[in-house]
C-alpha cells in the first residue's frame, strides 16, 4: 500500500483489561435463566418497569475504588468492580474460556444460581497496536492490546479481585449463600495456596476486552511525532480529513467511553460548522 503520510496510526492503542471471579449462591435463589423465563418477571416489568428485567445485564452493584498503591492525594480510582448475575453458559460463550478449562472449572455449577465479580483496570497504562493484516480491506485488522505490559495494570486487577473476595465472603453476602467456586482454575493449581499468586494466575488466564479501546489515532500537538490528529481533529498532512471517534483520545478516561465519545462528536460538529462560510441572506 503506497504511503501518503507516515503517521503512527494504530499505535498508542489501549483497552482496559477485564477479569472476574465466579461465585455460587443459595440453591433456593432463581437462576438468571429462571428469572428470564419467569412470568412474574414479565408482569412486573410490564406493569411497573421494575424487577429483574429492569436491570442492565443483571448488574446489581458497581463501584469505582482506589488501589493499594494509590496516593492519598490521588482522586482517580484504580479499578472498577461490579457484580453481575449470569448463567454458566455466559462464561462458555462470552469469555472465550477454552472448552477443557470450562469443563473442569465451571461445568460442575451448570444450572446453579451464580454471579461474577468483574474487575477492570481504569488506568490501562499498557500500550498495544492495531495493524493492517493485508491490503485487502475486508481482512480483519491485527489487534494486539498488549495487556499487562505495564505490571501496574495487573496489580490493579488483582487488587480488585481481592476486594471481590472480601465482599463476596462477607457476612451479609453469606446470607444469600455467596461462596467461591470450590474448583481450582486449571493451570493455576500450583499457586492455589497463595492468594496473590493464584489471583494473578486467574487474571492472566481469564482476560477479556471491556470494548473501551482508545488512543490509536492520538490527538495532540501537531509537532509531536506520536500524534495523528491535531486539536481540531484534522489528520496531519492530509487535507480535508478528520477523525471523530474514541480513537483520538490520547489516554483512557476514567469510566465508560460512551459519553466522552458523544462529546467528541458534538465538539467536532461545532469545529466543522465554524469552517463553513455561508452567504448571509
Amino acid at each position: 500500500i503506497p504511503v501518503v503520510v507516515d503517521l503512527p496510526v494504530g499505535s498508542n492503542f489501549h483497552d482496559p483489561p477485564v477479569s472476574f471471579l465466579p461465585y455460587q449462591l443459595d440453591p433456593s435463589i432463581l437462576t438468571v435463566d429462571q428469572k428470564l423465563s419467569n412470568l412474574r418477571s414479565f408482569e412486573e416489568y410490564i406493569s411497573n418497569r421494575t424487577g429483574p428485567l429492569s436491570s442492565a445485564m443483571f448488574i446489581s452493584t458497581l463501584a469505582y475504588l482506589p488501589g493499594e498503591q494509590s496516593s492519598p492525594f490521588e482522586d482517580d480510582p484504580a479499578f472498577e468492580m461490579f457484580f453481575v448475575e449470569i448463567a454458566t453458559e455466559f462464561m462458555k460463550t462470552q469469555t472465550l474460556i477454552r472448552p477443557d478449562v470450562y469443563k473442569k472449572f465451571a461445568e460442575p455449577y451448570d444450572n446453579t444460581p451464580m454471579y461474577l465479580c468483574v474487575v477492570n483496570s481504569l488506568k490501562a497504562r499498557s500500550r498495544g497496536t492495531i495493524r493492517l493484516k493485508s491490503k485487502n480491506p475486508y481482512d480483519a485488522p491485527l489487534i494486539d492490546p498488549n495487556y499487562f505490559d505495564d505490571p501496574r495494570d495487573i496489580d490493579d486487577v488483582v487488587q480488585g479481585l481481592k476486594t471481590c473476595q472480601r465482599i463476596a465472603t462477607s457476612e451479609p453476602m453469606q446470607r444469600v449463600g455467596s461462596k467461591p467456586f470450590e474448583t481450582i482454575l486449571p493451570g493455576c493449581e500450583d499457586c492455589a495456596g497463595d492468594e496473590d499468586r493464584y489471583l494473578e494466575c486467574v487474571v492472566r488466564s481469564i482476560i477479556i476486552s471491556y470494548h473501551h479501546g482508545v488512543g490509536s489515532v492520538k490527538m495532540g500537538d501537531p509537532k509531536d511525532p506520536t500524534t495523528v490528529v491535531d486539536p481540531e481533529l484534522r489528520v496531519k498532512g492530509v487535507k480535508g480529513l478528520r477523525v471523530v471517534d474514541a480513537s483520538i483520545m490520547p489516554s483512557l478516561p476514567i469510566g465508560n467511553t460512551y459519553i466522552p465519545t458523544v462529546m467528541i462528536g458534538e465538539k467536532a460538529a461545532d469545529i466543522i460548522k465554524e469552517t463553513i462560510h455561508c452567504p448571509s441572506y
